[in-house]
């Protein structure tokens, strides 16, 4: 049958992706990997077209317009708490055009059964983007599905088995990033304009119990199949790449042996996740090698008790060493933070962006503290009454602050990250550092142009 994979339009720029949902930091947009993996295992039974209103900015009308055109049977479509409003606007009119709609995100990952009772078009939410229940359910085959909750013919809804709870390994068909634009994803570490975005596993084994994806279980893809995706991205000169797995490495002889093939190919430049706990300088090391240049590594917070209490599983010695360690090998550094936990004070803020002037970072990523559906941190911060339990919109992207602090509120709290920004990135000596780095006429463009979108958003 005729398939759409989708990325609905919308009036800002939303970021669909994994399980999360957020409007851009500053003007980044990278391939939803969601729609990324769905596309090999769809394609493989149907025809496939991919339509990313985002990333074309496409309006409802221009949606519309080309979505008529393909008369798709069936919809897979992204959907994110930050956008449902206007998500389920279209996609009701989808299925009110005979189309069925099956759909993917944030939204769906918690009181998924509550959802379709509400939203009589959504005939499925699928529990993963790796499995073949998207299959299944096209095909009506409703008693084979395993990690989604699917509307039966009879109209009975029907959660089956452990949503996305993956273990081991799993095996997809390769991906066709050809279906995907080629205009429109910006990265604001890619060092190429062209780049891919690709995952070599699945979800995460540590328990951090603020991120969605500790629920998800961990699982990870062969070798030769992630190998035939890149060398298939290769042949049509993209040799960008953003790693998108959330602690590259995490089975270390694996992280060994795709570092060593990349190494051998010897043309790949890319960026990745990584613990600063869990990366020691032989797998930095090999890293580099292979064509790796950029990692991103969550400091979250200056607080031990923090680290502690959301079971980081490491303390700020281990972060400490971790970056200094991927500077020993080269490699630039992201770190991340979360801003706005309920223990959050103004002084622990201020210890925060100490420790991100001390580590020199290259690059500082600040992230608003959001419920993700499914997680620990989700039951704690409704039940301190910080959030209710049916607020379905949530942005980590930091445009507003969704939590209060059991010492600062909302606005409080939003005012103190635009101040840490900019302090951040308005040094003249970072500045500096910056321009000396660049590496192309392209990088030095798109890091201004990111780094404008970015103060914009934090003035």
């Amino acid at each position: 049958m005729r398939v759409a994979l989708l990325n609905p339009p919308g009036s800002r720029m939303f970021i669909r992706d994994y399980f999360c949902s957020k409007t851009t930091k500053s003007n980044y947009l990278f391939h939803p990997i969601d729609l990324v993996m769905l596309s090999g295992i769809v394609a493989s039974k149907h025809e496939v077209r991919v339509l990313d209103c985002i990333a074309e900015r496409l309006d409802v009308a221009a949606a519309d317009a080309r979505l008529d055109a393909f008369a798709p049977e069936a919809i897979v479509s992204l959907v994110g708490s930050v956008s449902w409003d206007e998500d389920r606007v279209f996609l009701a009119a989808q299925a009110a055009r005979g189309r069925r709609v099956i759909a993917i995100g944030d939204v769906l990952h918690e009181r998924a059964e509550a959802r379709l009772a509400e939203e009589p078009w959504l005939e499925a939410a699928l529990g993963n983007f790796v499995g073949a229940d998207v299959l299944k359910i096209l095909e009506r085959r409703y008693d084979d599905v395993r990690d989604s909750v699917v509307r039966k013919p009879d109209g009975a809804i029907e959660k089956l088995d452990a949503r996305g709870k993956l273990h081991g390994g799993y095996s997809i068909p390769r991906p066709r990033h050809e279906l995907f634009p080629t205009h429109g994803y910006h990265f604001s570490f890619a060092r190429s304009e062209r780049f891919a975005t690709i995952l070599t596993d699945w979800g995460c084994p540590f328990p951090c119990t603020f991120c969605v994806m500790s629920t998800l279980g961990y699982a990870s893809r062969p070798i030769p199949e992630v190998l035939e995706e890149v060398d298939e991205l290769r042949s049509r000169g993209i040799r960008e790449l953003f790693v998108m797995d959330q602690t590259f490495g995490v089975r270390k002889p694996r992280g060994l042996e795709l570092c060593a093939e990349w190494e051998r190919r010897g043309d790949l430049s890319w960026t990745t996740y990584a613990r600063p706990d869990h990366a020691d300088d032989e797998l930095f090391a090999a890293m580099k090698r292979a064509g790796c240049h950029t990692v991103m590594m969550g400091v979250e917070s200056a607080d031990p008790e923090v680290l502690a209490g959301y079971k980081k599983k490491y303390d700020v010695a281990d972060v400490r060493e971790g970056f200094q360690r991927a500077k020993r090998h080269g490699l630039r550094t992201v770190g991340t933070f979360i801003i706005g936990l309920p223990e959050e004070t103004e002084e622990s803020i201020r210890r925060s962006l100490d420790l991100a002037l001390e580590l020199e970072l290259d690059f500082m990523s600040l992230n608003m503290a959001v419920p993700r559906f499914g997680t620990p941190f989700r039951a704690r911060a409704i039940e301190l009454g910080l959030v209710d339990e049916n607020d379905l919109v949530m942005d980590q992207g930091g445009a507003e602050a969704k939590l209060p602090t059991q010492a600062l509120d909302r606005d409080t709290m939003l005012a103190l990250k635009k101040r840490m920004v900019r302090r951040f990135y308005l040094r003249p000596s970072y500045l500096w550092r910056r321009v000396k780095s660049v590496a192309s006429l392209y990088e030095l463009r798109a890091q201004a142009r990111e780094g404008l979108a970015l103060l914009f958003r934090n003035v």
